[in-house]
């Protein structure tokens, strides 16, 4: 298996669940960067070698269905506008089973990719409403879209981080155009929402949680 993670984060959640045949590749934050790590880390498998593409994380809510914690196994990936990419259905559906066996919330839909961090209610609502997607995030399609043009298999998973009717802070101030870290920025935006930043951490760090949780069950059926 090769495994996309986005984060540093995302990626200590599942490393430790990962067994050897498990190559868990880190990104970093958006399409740009996923794409590039995605198309890269294929570009170097043996010729032979036909891994099943993961794309493992968080992500946000866009159905008002999905609480914090919850699972959503992508049947495609899509953006905003054209054809969705799928994912492999026996793949989907393997795990999707022996997660509801261990206890897990599991949902199964669209997931959306976008080139920023939807913060506002109104705007996931909107966006669920345009596309039924079930969850966000911003590396899924493009990772996607490198498998495809390989004609590898992919499975995606996502861990709901924030519900539908949470405000974010603006998380996209923290970012410099290329998707990097602007610690002071960051703080600054958490500190003007002290209260929506409480819980967007609380909620974040429950999310990884879950995440771990998750690698633990399926990653070696998986490899």
């Amino acid at each position: 298996m090769l495994l996309f993670v986005a984060t540093p984060g995302e990626q200590r959640a599942v490393q430790g669940a990962a067994p050897g045949a498990v190559q868990v590749v880190c990104t970093g934050i958006g399409p740009a960067n996923a794409a590039c790590a995605a198309q890269r880390a294929l570009t170097a498998l043996p010729p032979a070698c036909r891994p099943l593409v993961a794309v493992f994380g968080i992500g946000g809510a866009l159905s008002p269905a999905l609480a914090v914690g919850d699972v959503v196994l992508g049947v495609h990936t899509r953006l905003v506008e054209g054809d969705p990419l799928p994912g492999c259905p026996a793949t989907l559906a393997r795990t999707a089973a022996r997660l509801t066996a261990a206890g897990f919330t599991v949902h199964q839909g669209d997931h959306l990719t976008t080139p920023q961090v939807v913060c506002h209610a109104a705007e996931k609502r909107r966006l669920h409403a345009q596309t039924t997607a079930l969850v966000v995030d911003m590396e899924s399609h493009a990772i996607a879209r490198a498998a495809q043009r390989s004609e590898l298999p992919l499975l995606l998973v996502r861990i709901i981080s924030d519900d539908a009717q949470q405000d974010l802070p603006n998380l996209n101030a923290g970012l410099d155009p290329n998707y990097a870290l602007r610690p002071l920025e960051m703080s600054a935006t958490l500190l003007f929402h002290p209260l929506a930043a409480a819980r967007f951490l609380r909620h974040l760090r429950q999310a990884l949680l879950k995440l771990r949780q998750v690698a633990d069950v399926c990653l070696t059926d998986l490899s």
